[in-house]
């Protein structure tokens, strides 16, 4: 027989006691590996606290202006302090998050972030978060900073030409 001859016919005999092991196992392996990933999506703590809604990017937008108006740092350029147990609104647009917030360690919050424009990606660096911030959708994040230092907000989602320098700031007193 030389190499280039088809196989031999032969799918209707049994399988040999190799392959049924090797068949077995992958079996096993198929459905221990599928219970632990349900298990995982059910109980699992790598959720990201969230809830969202829909919104309009001008309504979004209003309900950030009206928040920093009410909550700016005096003498600062869009800076807002957060009392404690307030929702914070974030606007993410090309090529910045706006406002820089100003939160309590130790204190619950809930930051609402959306796009104005494309989609952006908001991971607060060296920390355990990262949402998509989307135009016509707010999500809101629920957080309790429990340390104190200046956090970087950066876009992880390619959202143009200025994308490398998309960043914000979250403090954290």
């Amino acid at each position: 027989m030389s190499s280039l001859a088809p196989p031999e016919y032969g799918w209707w005999k049994p399988f040999p006691r190799d392959e049924k092991v090797w068949l077995t196992i992958i079996l096993i392996a198929a459905v221990v590996l599928s219970a632990i990933t349900i298990g995982w999506a059910l109980v699992g703590k790598q959720n990201v606290p969230a809830a969202s809604y829909k919104v309009t990017p001008a309504e979004f937008e209003k309900q950030v202006a009206d928040f920093t108006a009410r909550y700016q740092v005096p003498g600062s350029a869009g800076e807002v302090r957060v009392p404690p147990g307030q929702d914070a609104y974030m606007m993410a647009s090309m090529w910045t998050f706006s406002p820089t917030l100003r939160l309590t360690a130790g204190q619950a919050y809930t930051i609402w972030i959306s796009a104005k424009d494309v989609l952006h990606g908001f991971s607060i660096a060296d920390q355990n978060l990262n949402v998509m911030a989307a135009p016509g959708h707010a999500y809101g994040v629920r957080i309790t900073p429990d340390k104190p230092g200046s956090y970087l907000v950066v876009c992880n989602e390619y959202c143009g030409v200025g994308h490398q320098a998309m960043t914000g700031k979250i403090i954290v007193e």
